[in-house]
């Protein structure tokens, strides 16, 4: 049981097909932004330290862009990080109502730590300082670097610390982790009970969709700075041949080999997939995202032989797409293994509806005993036939469906030939929705 529980009410059938397409959306934010940000800081804090020990200045330019494009705000980060994970967590509290399963719990913590994550990458990203004067550098940094002239250095920008981004990025991993073994660990129903955090950490499917997750982050963080830095809106200004080498000569390579490992552990993934989480549709949406990256790699593979950096814009979308398409069968595996579960889910819905609706007529304060004495008795009795049928025969075939009935005393018809049609009684709808909750009640007690 998770403790959300207490918070959350049953889901209906159609209440659930909502939120089964609001969780592919969610999905849909969260996967490729936090990817983007994760790859991307990786990268960022690569070049800030080769900045720093190669002492150029293009490498640090190029770490402190890659932080703005990717993190704009840290309101951006909250609304595309933190509460998609947030929004993924409640959902999954609603499928797995009562269910004796880890994986909210898991969900709630990935919550927490990628809003310590967004915290500390943004504070790496505003580290990035301009303007200072080079003994002033040298001081903060305690770096021996040559004497430069000030009018020359005074555009550079000052490398970062990395020891936000160091733990932006642990909390990042540990908060990705944590959120696949919670996803994981849900499509195994008959281990819901056994499935404890040591099985979970240790898990093979666990680690291989994690680095699965890995790998596609990279991967779309590297086609996302291609596009961003010369497709999205003319590219970065000031960008000379020297810079562009260093992007071209090393996030095309990163991309690419990231793209090309990724099918061994999607693959890898739906082997170990227990077989009732398994469909037809599901090897279809795998055998899509298969396609997509090997179309994407071929892309890569022209740039990196033609510098064709027109590619850039299809490489980014075909990135997107194949999250669309691992997204996709998630959800499917996700919905074949929940299946029955949530049928019993249903189930509570109804009768949680049927207690809310009664609780409603019950405190309409109408006196439906008095409206029957008023109205009713002269053409019905429980079980006696008047000139209309018994109660007794004809409330039973609702089968407690108090709504339904209450509409047919709101605006009654014509529906058994053996007597006449019922004529209106101007009832108002809370006096038809009293009348017909007394009469369930009488019926049945």
């Amino acid at each position: 049981m998770n403790f959300l529980d207490n918070f959350v009410i049953p889901s209906g059938v159609e209440h659930a097909a909502l939120l089964n397409i609001l969780q592919i959306l969610t999905m849909l934010i969260f996967l490729p932004f936090t990817g983007i940000i994760m790859g991307g800081t990786i990268l960022s804090v690569h070049f800030n330290g080769k900045g720093i020990k190669e002492n150029n200045p293009l490498y640090t330019r190029f770490a402190k862009n890659i932080m703005d494009k990717i993190l704009v705000k840290r309101s951006a980060g909250f609304a595309f990080g933190v509460l998609p994970i947030a929004t993924i967590t409640i959902i999954y509290s609603q499928f797995l109502m009562n269910a004796k399963i880890i994986t909210v719990n898991f969900l709630a913590f990935s919550t927490l730590y990628y809003f310590v994550a967004i915290i500390f990458l943004c504070r790496y990203k505003n580290s990035f300082l301009k303007n200072i004067p080079p003994n002033k550098y040298l001081i903060f940094f305690r770096l021996a670097r040559k004497e430069e002239n000030t009018e020359e250095s005074k555009n550079e920008f000052i490398p970062s610390l990395s020891g936000h981004a160091y733990l932006g990025l642990t909390a990042m991993f540990i908060g990705l982790f944590l959120f696949v073994c919670g996803t994981t660990v849900v499509t195994e129903p008959g281990r819901w009970n056994t499935t404890g955090i040591l099985k979970s950490v240790f898990s093979l499917p666990v680690w291989m969709n994690y680095i699965y997750l890995i790998l596609a982050s990279f991967a779309i963080a590297g086609a996302a700075i291609l596009y961003l830095f010369f497709i999205w809106q003319g590219g970065v200004k000031d960008l000379n041949e020297e810079y562009s080498k260093i992007i071209k000569s090393t996030i095309v390579p990163f991309t690419l080999i990231s793209s090309i490992l990724q099918p061994l552990f999607l693959f890898g993934g739906i082997v170990l997939m227990p077989a009732s989480a398994m469909s037809s549709s599901v090897y279809m949406y795998v055998v899509f995202a298969f396609v997509n990256v090997l179309i994407i790699c071929n892309l890569l593979y022209g740039i990196m032989k033609n510098s064709e950096l027109r590619f850039a814009s299809a490489i980014f979308f075909l990135m997107f797409l194949t999250f669309t398409f691992t997204i996709a069968k998630d959800q499917l595996v996700l919905g074949n293994s929940v299946k029955e579960h949530l049928y019993a889910v249903n189930i509570k819905a109804e009768e949680y509806d049927k207690q809310k609706e009664a609780l409603v007529i019950t405190n309409t304060g109408v006196d439906a005993e008095q409206i029957y004495n008023q109205k009713c008795i002269a053409c019905h009795k429980f079980d006696i036939k008047l000139v209309g049928p018994p109660y007794k025969e004809t409330v039973p075939k609702y089968n407690g469906d108090i709504k339904k009935l209450s509409e047919f005393i709101y605006n009654p018809a014509k529906i058994n030939p053996d007597y006449p049609a019922m004529p209106s009684q101007g009832l108002k709808k809370k006096e038809a929705d009293a009348m017909a909750k007394w009469l369930m009640e009488k019926v049945n007690h």
